[in-house]
């Protein structure tokens, strides 16, 4: 037996989908965005380091702004496959605009932020900002 399943989006199934992930993940309940790219945070001595999932996602629709201490991340994924007069029997791939905003909890170095794109993993690279440095005396 074949069902037809509507675009993302539509239905009872896609509301119940949303209405579980917003259980396990709130800040799909706070309206800034149709879905969340999964996300890591690891911190080093010398930096911390954001990588988010964003298979199907092109730099171009990527924004990153780092703002003080806060990170956010603004993108958009368009559908995968969008065929006129299609029958849809599965759509898992979640689509649409996405915002994520994250604190850091150290001060970070704005003017050296590094970030890349490879293999649906966006990795951004937040060099911490000494708060301290040494003067070097020179001879006068």
């Amino acid at each position: 037996m074949t069902r037809d399943y509507s675009p993302p989006g539509d239905g009872l199934r896609a509301h119940m989908r949303r209405l579980l992930q917003s259980l396990e993940r709130p800040e799909l309940n706070s309206g800034q965005g149709a879905w969340a790219p999964a996300v890591d945070i690891v911190e080093t001595a010398e930096a911390v380091i954001i990588v988010a999932e964003l298979a199907g996602v092109s730099r171009q629709d990527l924004k990153i702004i780092v703002d003080g201490q806060v990170v956010r991340l603004y993108g958009r994924r368009e559908p995968s496959l969008m065929v006129a007069g299609a029958r849809y029997h599965r759509m898992e791939i979640e689509t649409g605009e996405f915002v994520r905003s994250f604190r850091v909890t150290v001060p970070i170095a704005a003017d050296r932020v590094e970030a890349s794109l490879s293999d649906g993993l966006l990795r951004i690279v937040l060099p911490k900002r000494r708060l301290t440095a040494s003067v070097e005396v020179q001879a006068v």
